[in-house]
């Protein structure tokens, strides 16, 4: 538990912060000090909070890993390059050691740490109780939050819940599964009485109480399923946690689904709409170079290619680095009711903006617009955020301020309409469903024949609407059908129209994952400095 105690020591990064707009703007790290120096002004606790929030602002949580190197590898999409495979978790063929693993594992510890801290430390603060519980709360849940990323990813963790002074002490085993949960649920409910209402923070960068209610109800979800198997009462305590989100009245959906991800590239937060209900904030392009937050890379990696060695700079480069599955493509084209006389066109808003038709290329005007090469269904870009919205200048090549989005208002919807037909089958869930697809302009669901019928078109429905925002991996996990679904999208690469250096390059990873693969190792830079640590199976 070396790199856990790295972060529990009896100091604490200090981060200067603004809070313009109610939201955190984490700056430079300063220094070092005793915690007996420090907590003692409202100001010390905002950057304390700060601190927190940062570590999922990271590559190895938000801004780069999680999002796209442990979760791409599954029927949305695929990596796209041949160039150090094997030191890329979504090709299924690495090892313990490689760093993405260590990385990710460090951040969300790094963030745990720096909340029991600030727990331990709140109350010497000489500040009004409102900004105590409010402190409080924020805390508790994003602690709860890097816990739930950590026990989804790689199961079983050490739960720390103190500020453990006794940094050579890395004696400490792994906790059950069931109690990760249990402390989870008992932080984020804590947290849903102390912390602001939407209205009062005004942007999406925030934790406010309906992030708290949906979260939770994401948590009983995965609860309900794989691996803790508990069906109907986690199914149906997460449908009134959805249901409480709803019934505030504070969310709906914006009515052009593309704006959603234009906003997020120019750093825009909707408060009349407020479905981008929380967002992990990135700002500017890394320069300079120290600058916190430093701008993201999840865009610039999902972005489309620019085919060129001139990028326009009001373009900007996109790798590609990861590209959608056709199985994805032909999921917008499966209408719900069958007997629909045009199905390539039932759902083509969502389909087209993050499945674009073009690609950006020097020989086409305009280049943003063109049809060029790689418009074929297995062979396309994800264009859920484009680099030519971002507005911040000079653009970058590698980081970018496009925010990440933990949760949308349209997820609450699909979980509650999950959560529904679980529980009580199709007849009211459907009502869920189709505001979703009604704001898509596809065709809405005008009954259920059967529980199983409604399950498995939306577990269909989350991959269109919420594709490439770090969920699929996890839904397939717990619904128990992620080697089915990555077994199915090989064979479909397989049998497409795509180029042979196309599938012999995309279907490797379909052909290496195995059961292992349904939580990630234990970093071995972790086990190797812990004796009571224990490795997960298979690897």
């Amino acid at each position: 538990m070396n790199n856990i105690y790295k972060t529990l020591g009896v100091a604490f990064i200090i981060s200067t912060m603004l809070f313009s707009c109610n939201k955190v703007l984490d700056t430079t790290p300063q220094d070092f000090l005793p915690s007996d120096q420090y907590f003692k002004t409202e100001s010390d606790l905002d950057a304390a909070l700060a601190g927190v929030y940062a570590s999922l602002a990271q590559d190895g949580t938000f801004s780069r890993y999680l999002p796209i190197e442990l979760e791409m590898g599954n029927d949305e999409g695929h990596f796209n390059n041949r160039n150090n495979k094997h030191t890329v978790p979504s090709i299924y063929d690495c090892q313990s050691s490689t760093k993405i693993y260590s990385d990710c594992w460090t951040a969300l510890y790094a963030g745990i740490g720096r909340a029991n801290l600030l727990l331990e430390n709140l109350d010497k603060a000489d500040v009004s109780d409102a900004v105590k519980r409010n402190v409080r709360g924020e805390a508790l849940f994003l602690r709860a939050f890097n816990y739930f990323q950590l026990v989804t990813r790689f199961g079983p963790v050490p739960l720390v819940l103190n500020a453990n002074t006794q940094v050579g002490n890395t004696n400490i085993a792994r906790t059950p599964d069931s109690l990760i949960y249990k402390q989870i649920l008992l932080d984020m409910k804590t947290a849903d009485t102390l912390v602001k209402k939407v209205t009062e923070i005004t942007c999406g960068t925030r934790v406010s109480q309906t992030v708290v209610e949906g979260i939770i109800a994401r948590v009983y979800l995965k609860m309900a399923g794989n691996p803790l198997r508990m069906g109907n009462a986690a199914y149906d305590s997460a449908r009134t946690y959805a249901l409480k989100v709803i019934g505030s009245g504070l969310h709906s959906l914006n009515p052009d689904y593309r704006q959603i991800f234009i906003n997020h590239s120019q750093d825009k937060y909707d408060n009349v709409y407020r479905e981008s209900m929380w967002e992990i904030e990135f700002i500017g392009n890394n320069t300079p170079q120290d600058a916190v937050p430093p701008g993201s890379r999840f865009a610039c990696q999902l972005a489309q290619r620019y085919a060129g060695s001139d990028p326009d700079p009001m373009i900007i480069y996109g790798y590609g680095s990861y590209v959608p599955s056709g199985v994805l493509y032909e999921m917008y084209n499966n209408p719900f009711n069958p007997n629909l006389a045009n199905k390539e066109n039932n759902d083509t808003i969502r389909r087209n903006w993050n499945l674009p038709e073009y690609t950006y290329c020097e020989s086409c005007t305009p280049r943003s617009t063109s049809s060029c090469a790689g418009v074929k269904t297995y062979e396309r870009d994800c264009g859920k955020w484009k680099r030519d919205y971002e507005t911040f200048i000079p653009k970058q090549r590698d980081w970018g301020p496009t925010n990440f989005p933990i949760l949308r208002y349209a997820d609450v919807l699909l979980m509650a309409a999950e959560a529904e037909n679980e529980v009580n089958g199709p007849l009211n869930a459907v009502k869920y469903i189709n505001q979703v697809r009604a704001r898509a302009k596809a065709d809405t669901v005008r009954f259920a024949s059967s529980q199983t019928t409604f399950r498995n078109y939306l577990r269909e429905e989350r991959a269109r609407e919420l594709c490439f925002e770090g969920l699929r991996k996890f839904d397939l996990i717990r619904w128990g059908i992620f080697l089915d679904r990555m077994r199915l999208t090989g064979q479909k690469i397989i049998e497409s129209d795509a180029t042979s250096t196309h599938k012999n390059r995309f279907v490797e990873a379909y052909d290496n994952v195995s059961e292992r693969d349904t939580l990630l190792p234990i970093p071995s830079s972790e086990i190797s400095v812990n004796p009571l640590m224990t490795q997960n199976s298979g690897w």
